[in-house]
């Protein structure tokens, strides 16, 4: 019997380390991963890669940031539109046609920022229009992971991926970043990013599984005028206000953990601390592909939320060390709300949205981080890291509350109806 029950618990312990192995290699995924891949880790570079380039050719932190929000605001506003093209075209046309424009804007971003004396205007427009054009390989690889493995398991594991693969690019893009800048020339990180970037989308665009789905996409009839918006959807606003609450608690603790660190006679301990945020989100959403708990998306979003606001407190008590508790448990519950959201999208709207609905999440992210930020700089400047972190931490409970009293909304449902008219 022992022996037995041993056998079963190595099996699963396979089957769970095979997972990603089968995702990842499944017909069709292995190309796009790899080129997805690279283009993750470049586009985890370009904010701090563009900070770098104009702060050290102008001389000012404070300008230099302001290009990087701009750049930022395009990015993010970007994401539905580009979705909203995926989803009718498929991504091959939508990605070549924005790498044809991102890289001679990148170029002439470039060029722009070397000449010393560029009008602020001028360089706020072309870093607006850069960043709008840039191709969202996270946007499209996550509109082909439908079309590359069957739903259930497989899925998740494909969405967990994504999650892991983007938090291990952000924790190395920095030091690749400085390491470059610092060792070369300052605007090598830059022109590396935006150069990788346009090759990957032309790589992921021109692969034969994506040419394929574009092509399918093509055929198909299009969606009708009358459709349901995306926004409009069942559930979606509650996704959304997740979405939300996960942008603001991580735009707090972006902000916050530095500012700590620095009142704490350790200022060099922020980097560590962060990196260790990223590390413990990993092997949260490790953990959670193996075994989601609980079983029900829809009650498990809430209380992931809830977790996250929760485990902030250990900042209160502990100095560094109550910091890097509060970092090492509240990143256990990063990647699984971002899988979490993952999963419960496909179950509330139909596939010809999808990719525009992960714009929107998408987007949302990227406002509740920058609203999450400024606050915090903010309280922290009149009041102290620790009531930053003590209204974080409400901040998020509160959105956890939102979402517990709406969740009966994102309960699985049929969206069928979508897609009988589509194909009528």
């Amino acid at each position: 019997m022992r022996s037995s029950a041993r056998r079963v618990r190595r099996s699963i312990q396979h089957d769970d380390a095979s997972s990603y192995r089968t995702v990842l290699t499944a017909p069709g995924a292995l190309p796009l991963v790899l080129w997805s891949l690279l283009g993750r880790l470049a586009f985890a570079m370009t904010n701090l890669s563009l900070l770098l380039y104009v702060s050290a050719v102008g001389g000012s932190y404070a300008f230099a940031g302001s290009m990087t929000a701009v750049s930022l605001i395009g990015t993010a506003a970007s994401a539905i539109g580009q979705g909203r093209l995926i989803d009718r075209y498929g991504p091959t046309r939508p990605l070549l046609a924005l790498a044809a424009a991102y890289g001679p804007l990148s170029l002439a971003l470039i060029a722009l920022v070397s000449t010393h004396r560029s009008p602020s205007l001028l360089l706020a427009c072309v870093v607006l229009a850069q960043s709008t054009t840039q191709p969202l390989l996270v946007v499209a690889s996550r509109a082909m992971w439908p079309r590359l493995v069957p739903e259930g398991r497989p899925r998740q594991t494909a969405y967990s991926y994504e999650i892991i693969s983007t938090e291990t690019c952000y924790l190395l893009a920095p030091a690749i970043a400085a390491t470059l800048a610092a060792t070369l020339w300052p605007g090598t990180p830059l022109t590396l990013a935006s150069g990788t970037i346009t090759i990957t989308a032309v790589g992921f665009a021109l692969a034969p599984s994506t040419r394929r789905s574009s092509g399918a996409e093509r055929r198909a009839v299009p969606p009708p005028k009358h459709a349901q918006a995306v926004l409009r959807r069942r559930g979606i606003p509650i996704l959304l206000t997740a979405a939300l609450g996960f942008g603001t608690g991580v735009g707090f603790v972006a902000v916050g953990v530095p500012a700590a660190a620095t009142a704490l006679g350790a200022p060099t301990a922020a980097g560590l601390l962060l990196a260790t945020w990223s590390i413990s989100s990993v092997l949260g959403g490790l953990a959670h592909n193996r075994r989601p708990w609980p079983a029900e998306p829809s009650l498990r979003l809430p209380l992931l939320v809830a977790a996250f606001g929760l485990l902030l407190c250990p900042v209160f008590i502990g100095g560094l060390y109550g910091i890097a508790t509060a970092m090492i448990l509240t990143g256990l519950s990063l990647a699984p709300q971002l899988t979490t959201q993952n999963t419960l999208l496909d179950t509330l709207v139909p596939p010809h949205q999808v990719s525009e609905a992960f714009g929107w999440i998408t987007t949302v992210i990227a406002l509740g981080n920058a609203i999450g930020q400024s606050a915090s700089g903010a309280v922290i400047e009149h009041n102290g890291y620790k009531t930053a972190f003590l209204v974080a931490a409400s901040s998020v409970l509160g959105f956890a509350a939102v979402i517990a009293l709406g969740r009966h909304r994102l309960r699985e449902h049929a969206v069928g109806n979508d897609q009988l008219e589509r194909g009528n």
